[in-house]
């Protein structure tokens, strides 16, 4: 009985540790659904969000392959970098966040660079634009 309780508190304290220390899956390790441009992938949502979203987001997540010029930069909290890629529209771009190890140090404003995402939807609420998010991006060459 006691080798019985220790065997499982062994058990549950080495999945415990394991799961605290897990790395979350980037991008990279998914196979892309899509490959198309910022400006694509942002008027699909404008056109019918709700078919983007099964097509983009769907059930569990997928990978998204975008290319486009960085309109902007931004580091949050030291420990993730969000680019945002031009759409053409000044209320709505494709909001993209790297962990800062993964984001490449030479990337600037105005460079057209191809990454991969996991998409997680559009931000914009009826008349309110908003910009399509990627998480866990990573850089492709």
């Amino acid at each position: 009985m006691i080798v019985g309780g220790v065997l499982v508190t062994a058990a549950a304290t080495t999945y415990g540790v394991r799961e605290y220390n897990r790395v979350p899956e980037t991008a990279a390790e998914r196979t892309e659904v899509a490959s198309l441009t910022a400006i694509e992938l942002l008027e699909e949502f404008l056109a019918n969000e709700q078919a983007a979203t099964t097509k983009y987001v769907g059930s569990k997540a997928q990978a998204v392959l975008v290319t486009g010029a960085i309109r902007a930069v931004d580091e949050v909290n030291g420990r993730v970098v969000t680019v945002v890629l031009e759409t053409g529209n000044p209320d709505a771009g494709v909001s993209c966040e790297f962990a800062l190890a993964d984001f490449p140090a030479d990337w600037r404003t105005g460079a057209t660079v191809r990454l991969k995402g996991i998409c997680q939807g559009y931000t914009g609420v009826g008349m309110i634009p908003g910009d399509v998010v990627l998480q866990r991006c990573v850089a492709m060459e």
